[in-house]
């Protein structure tokens, strides 16, 4: 009779430590959720570097890196929204990639350039002089 009263007591023991388990796990997914939802995924996004010569002068390169392949337009404008002119759109590749900027074809003055993809605009300030 002893036996099996502590027989079902381990039995009633064992399958409350396992719910306690499973809602422990069922809790713990809802929470990392929860806590997933607001973060940015950074494949979606990619990252303008700035120009290493400042001020600029003669033919710099333009640092663009990415984790996906994306198409982007390269763009520079003058602070007083006098020139605005596409350097390059096209679908860039994975990685590094370098887009040459001749700043020849430009007055002296500050500018900025713009990077926009889908998900994304970013600029950066350069300053040219001839």
């Amino acid at each position: 009779m002893i036996l099996v009263i502590d027989i079902q007591q381990t039995l009633a023991t064992i399958g409350w430590i396992t719910l306690f388990i499973l809602l422990f796990f069922i809790v713990y997914r809802i929470v990392m959720r929860r806590l997933k939802k607001g973060r940015i995924e950074k494949e979606l996004y990619l990252i303008l570097h700035p120009i290493e010569k400042n001020p600029a002068s003669g033919t710099v390169p333009i640092f663009i890196e990415m984790h996906t392949p994306m198409e982007v337009e390269i763009r520079l404008f003058s602070t007083k929204n006098e020139i605005n002119e596409v350097i390059e759109n096209k679908k860039f590749s994975k990685g590094g990639n370098i887009i040459e900027l001749d700043t020849t074809a430009f007055a002296n003055g500050t500018y900025f350039y713009q990077a926009t993809s889908k998900n994304q605009k970013t600029k950066k300030i350069i300053e040219i002089k001839n």
